[in-house]
């Protein structure tokens, strides 16, 4: 599928079912080529309704569908623990529906999250991932930092690989 315009905004509030069965597509198609990552039974509206509650839901449209999302968070406590508060923003929970695979939907959600983190006089996006995933995001910009094991209070314990891309200065 060939690159497309996606409109980039903050999910609204009546959109945590849709949301959700991004959510839930991906964590079904995640299990088509590894075990499973993320539980779908655990994904959805009442997953969903807080993040979108707090402004730290990105969604790509096109055509009025939710073709992505992305979680981004001001903080990551979890994975990110001995980070200074305000550096950097934070991103979980990647989707794309499986119709608008390979369109371009990541690149264009990071950019927008990007500008977010930018505007908040943030220089850094950060997220962790499993290593396999790594070649995904050093694609989109961003650099290994480390591999470390966390117990994460609703995952349990993994193995995961932080990553994150320094943000160039918005020019003057």
């Amino acid at each position: 599928m060939a690159s497309a315009t996606y409109d980039i905004g903050l999910a609204a509030p009546d959109e945590a079912p849709a949301v959700a069965q991004v959510l839930q597509e991906a964590a079904r198609w995640i299990t088509t080529w590894r075990a499973q990552l993320w539980d779908p039974a655990l994904l959805g509206e009442a997953f969903a309704a807080p993040f979108i509650a707090r402004g730290e839901v990105l969604t790509a449209r096109i055509g009025g569908e939710i073709a992505g999302v992305v979680i981004v968070e001001p903080e990551d406590p979890h994975f990110w623990p001995e980070r200074p508060p305000g550096e950097a923003l934070y991103l979980h929970k990647l989707a794309v529906r499986r119709a608008h695979a390979g369109a371009g939907v990541p690149a264009a959600l990071m950019g927008h999250a990007a500008g977010l983190a930018r505007a908040q006089d943030r220089s850094l996006l950060r997220l962790d991932c499993d290593l396999p995933l790594a070649p995904f995001y050093e694609r989109l910009g961003f650099r290994k930092v480390d591999e470390i094991d966390v117990r994460h209070p609703e995952a349990g314990p993994m193995r995961v690989v932080r990553m994150e891309h320094v943000l160039a200065a918005q020019p003057a």
